[in-house]
This record gives structure tokens, C-alpha cells and sequence, in this order.
């Protein structure tokens, strides 16, 4: 009798926590809807923004001339070209290919040939300015050990990028790129 009357205030007590977990989840899934309306609004108002720009152009008569300023630099298709160095003083060509855009999100893979020939792939996503200079902001997903972080800026056509990440077999590694579109 002893333990069925220690168990019942231990079973009351489970039991009273399940609507407070119920109500957790109810509260993480209405704040993971309320971020993504925020991103959606995020987007629809840098869209916007972007159109009053160009209007606000044509109103001072200024011509668009620049290619990066006429289109959007990381549109599906784009390929971006550059070398990057790391901080062992290895030298690796890289090539950028974006083939996903949401607003200011995109998706892509870059492919780098080492000195040695050694070459390597790699998805990438992360966010860029959809018209003229900004920053650049791109990781790839983590394979293993193996994860890369860019960021840099667009400024006239090109990007200086920085990069950190650790290799397959965990190692730190650090550098910086220039990349332009082909």
C-alpha cells in the first residue's frame, strides 16, 4: 500500500507536466511561424525597397550602366571565379555556382582545385544583396568534420570574401578570396 501511495504523487506529477510540454511546443511552433512571416515580410520590403530605387533612378535620370546594378548577382546560373589562399600559404582556385535565389538567399556549390590538383566540391547557401554592393554571407552544411564559413563584401563587381572552417580530418583552417562573375 506504502508504494502505491509513493508512486501516485510521482505519476501526478508527470502527468501535470504534459500540458506545460504541450504548451511549449504550441509556443516554439508559433514562434517559428512568426520568423518565417518576419522573413517573408523581410523580403517583400527589400524587393520593394529595391523597386523605389531603380524608380528613384529613372526620376534623377540616372543610367544604369553597371551590370551588377542592371541584375541580380547571384541570379541561378551565375558563376563566380577567384583564387583563395588559405593560412598555410595554399593557393586554391575557386569557382562559385549559384543554382537557387530567394530574395536574398541562395543556394549553390563551389568547386576548388588545390596546386597539387587535388579537387573538392561543396554546397553552400547563405544571403547576398539581390542588386549593387552589400554583404556576403554564405557556409557550407557540415560533412563529418568538414564545415566552411565565407563572409565578405560585394563592392564593384567583385568579393572579397574571409573563410574559416575545419577540414575532414578537423583541422582548423582560415584564408580569404577574391571571387568575380565569369
Amino acid at each position: 500500500m506504502f508504494a502505491a501511495v509513493a508512486f501516485l504523487p510521482c505519476s501526478m506529477r508527470a502527468i501535470a507536466q504534459d500540458p506545460n510540454l504541450e504548451l511549449l511546443k504550441q509556443r516554439v511552433e508559433l514562434l517559428e511561424l512568426k520568423l518565417q512571416l518576419a522573413e517573408q515580410e523581410s523580403e517583400r520590403l527589400e524587393k520593394e525597397c529595391e523597386e523605389l530605387r531603380k524608380e528613384n533612378a529613372k526620376l534623377k535620370g540616372v543610367a544604369q550602366t553597371s551590370p551588377m546594378n542592371s541584375k541580380d548577382p547571384f541570379e541561378p546560373g551565375v558563376v563566380w571565379l577567384g583564387d583563395a589562399i588559405n593560412d598555410d600559404k595554399v593557393k586554391t582556385r575557386w569557382a562559385l555556382s549559384v543554382s537557387d535565389r530567394k530574395g536574398r538567399s541562395f543556394e549553390g556549390v563551389i568547386a576548388a582545385i588545390n596546386d597539387d590538383g587535388k579537387k573538392m566540391e561543396f554546397s553552400v547557401s547563405g544571403k547576398a544583396p539581390s542588386a549593387g554592393n552589400g554583404l556576403v554571407e554564405f557556409e557550407s552544411p557540415l560533412m563529418g568534420r568538414a564545415k566552411m564559413f565565407m563572409r565578405g563584401t560585394l563592392k564593384n563587381g567583385e568579393i572579397a570574401l574571409a573563410f574559416s572552417g575545419t577540414t575532414p580530418l578537423g583541422k582548423k583552417i582560415f584564408g580569404s578570396a577574391t571571387l568575380k562573375p565569369k
